[in-house]
């Protein structure tokens, strides 16, 4: 494996590190730990517009996004969304699941493409399962109704090449509909 795709995919499956902020004291250095969110994304695009403006290469990212915001900004940005305005297992499940099943898509699609969709809609769905079990008290059916389109959504969502990054959207997209389906099943 190259070395930037190595990267690339050491650093999805780090995507559960942001999950810290739960363990954050609020307030932290007398500040709301959502104002460090806020700041820490801020810096984050910042950089990003300076390096689009000046166009260097950051090592690890893709050649095609050196002049539109790169996958690290997009996530960064869906990592916020997810922090500051949705509850913590879905945060947890999300992140998760992209860090761990984006990059494994991305893999199985280079080396097993016949195990495409099945295999990463399947870890999805495993982790959701066990996730949501471990960090609700849902029903058993409503477990296996939001793990199943979860897994669907975010899926899907990883599929197509827009200008919004799969990053961004396998994080955002199954969030909106999960948190929706859970609204309509309460």
């Amino acid at each position: 494996m190259e070395g930037h795709r190595l990267l690339r995919r050491i650093l999805h499956s780090m995507a559960w590190i942001v999950l810290v902020y739960y363990f954050i004291p609020d307030p932290f250095f007398g500040y709301s730990k959502r104002l460090w969110v806020l700041l820490v994304l801020t810096f984050v695009l910042v950089f990003e517009a300076f390096r689009i403006y000046f166009g260097f290469h950051v090592y690890g990212m893709r050649h095609y996004e050196k002049r539109q915001i790169a996958a690290y900004a997009w996530a960064g940005m869906a990592a916020a969304i997810t922090l500051l305005f949705f509850p913590m297992y879905l945060a947890v499940l999300c992140l998760v699941g992209m860090g761990l099943v984006d990059p494994m898509i991305g893999e199985i699609q280079e080396l097993k493409p016949k195990l495409y969709p099945y295999v990463p809609l399947m870890t999805w769905i495993g982790l959701a399962l066990i996730l949501l079990a471990l960090l609700t008290d849902f029903s058993l059916l409503n477990i296996a109704v939001l793990s199943s389109v979860g897994g669907v959504v975010a899926i899907i969502a990883e599929y197509p090449k827009l200008v919004v990054d799969d990053d961004f959207l396998m994080i955002v997209v199954p969030l909106f509909v999960l948190r929706g389906i859970e609204l309509i099943l309460a």
